[in-house]
């Protein structure tokens, strides 16, 4: 009879000893698994992003292109229609002047109109479609997806066609007796539909 009940306390002793190490190991594993589904989720949305505003590059241009060519004739219209209607007040005349040129210094020129608003219009993008591959729990942090550089086409070739994304989503890995935050950076490149 002693034999058996040594047998039964040594069973309770491995299994005290082995059952938190199999569950952090259960944990770990787990927790490897959620890092790798949001790596591949933002990996997809940014590349999603990057081939969809491709295949817009060429209207992207255009745009560009009219807003070279109009910007500049469309505020010197403005002003001069206001300094007609001023007659002779000199003061006014020479505010608008100063006015006029720093509006022209605060608008893009020179093909970077897009590229202007484009971190912006990025992130939302690829915030929306990582939304749609992670589930919804608050590990995979879409609100916390930030644009570190993007680029937008203003050419027809070399590097300047291409379209450029790259971004950076936090992860809060939480675990008994241990937590992290996990930076997971991920770029997206695609030459824009600009016609060459």
């Amino acid at each position: 009879m002693r034999l058996l009940k040594n047998k039964e306390g040594s069973i309770t002793l491995e299994a005290a000893l082995i059952i938190p190490i199999f569950l952090s190991f259960i944990l770990l594993l787990s927790s490897f698994v959620k890092i790798s589904i949001a790596e591949i989720s933002l990996q997809k949305a940014v590349d999603e992003t990057v081939q969809t505003s491709a295949h817009y590059a060429y209207l992207g241009l255009a745009v560009q292109g009219l807003i070279d060519d109009t910007g500049e004739s469309f505020i010197g219209a403005l002003t001069d229609s206001a300094k007609g209607a001023m007659d002779n007040d000199t003061v006014a005349k020479y505010l608008l002047d100063k006015l006029v040129d720093q509006v022209k210094g605060e608008i893009p020129s020179s093909g970077d109109v897009v590229n202007h608003f484009s971190d912006g219009l990025f992130e939302t993008l690829v915030k929306e479609k990582y939304e749609k591959y992670v589930p919804s729990s608050s590990f995979y942090n879409p609100g916390g997806i930030k644009v570190l550089t993007s680029h937008y086409t203003t050419a027809t070739s070399g590097d300047s066609a291409d379209i450029v994304v790259e971004v950076e989503n936090t992860l809060k890995l939480v675990l008994p007796f241990y937590q992290k935050d996990i930076k997971i950076k991920k770029i997206g490149i695609e030459r824009g539909w600009v016609g060459n």
